[in-house]
């Protein structure tokens, strides 16, 4: 079936300060299905990751089945196992949602003092310029501890979403060097990506990823890009 395209940007529609208003610029989402897909059990997808990384170096997303959560960094996508390893994602692979961006940081800054997901989150809305924007991150530094989860494989498409959520797998690590991999989406768009900050990790050795549940630390890098525009494919 061919795609169905839809191109939105959401800066000049939305942006409610007319002097705060920009030129538009080449800072894109690629989006690949929608979070309510997925809460309409719709489990299965056809992007490969040879057609995420067309789109950008840079991602989220998860694997047909819910088989594990997708990360794209630097160019490569890795899938999460159930058990939290990773691998460089198979051919092969399919996806139901993913989101990419090819990542051009404007801000870099240095974090200290996080103790919660919910401290990271405020902290870094404190450095928008507009809470109407979307915004990527990559964060990278050593952890003193980060609550993630994996995902695992659905038997059949019956399984709710919300069912399902309840049945992942939780681990915490301690003391981990590495880099999460994020997305802010402001509420009022919950319905076109998944609302607030979204953040998948990958270890500096390649081995270890996950869906970030909570964090800490003493010090940390991060870079940002605001994002004004949307592209998605049904």
């Amino acid at each position: 079936m061919k795609p169905f395209f839809i191109s939105v940007s959401f800066l000049a529609l939305f942006t409610l300060n007319s002097a705060a208003l920009a030129a538009p610029t080449e800072n894109v989402i690629e989006q690949y299905g929608f979070p309510l897909a997925l809460v309409n059990q719709v489990y299965t997808g056809d992007i490969t990751p040879a057609e995420m990384l067309e789109k950008g170096q840079f991602g989220l997303g998860t694997a047909d089945n819910l088989d594990g959560e997708l990360v794209a960094l630097n160019g490569v996508v890795y899938k999460i196992e159930i058990d939290g390893s990773l691998i460089k994602a198979p051919s092969n692979l399919a996806a139901p949602y993913m989101t990419m961006f090819k990542f051009n940081p404007k801000k870099r800054i240095t974090l200290k003092n996080v103790s919660s997901l919910a401290l990271l989150g405020e902290k870094l809305k404190a450095t928008m310029s507009s809470k109407n924007s979307f915004y990527a991150y990559k964060i990278t530094g050593t952890f003193n501890s980060l609550k993630m989860a994996s995902a695992q494989r659905v038997k059949n498409d019956s399984v709710p979403l919300m069912e399902y959520l309840k049945t992942r797998v939780m681990y915490t690590k301690q003391n981990i060097k590495g880099t999460l991999v994020g997305l802010y989406t402001p509420d009022y768009l919950g319905n076109i990506s998944i609302p607030g900050m979204h953040f998948h990790f990958v270890s500096n050795d390649y081995k270890l990823g996950g869906h970030l549940e909570g964090i800490s630390f003493d010090e940390v890098t991060v870079e940002i890009e605001e994002i004004n525009k949307i592209n998605l494919t049904l």
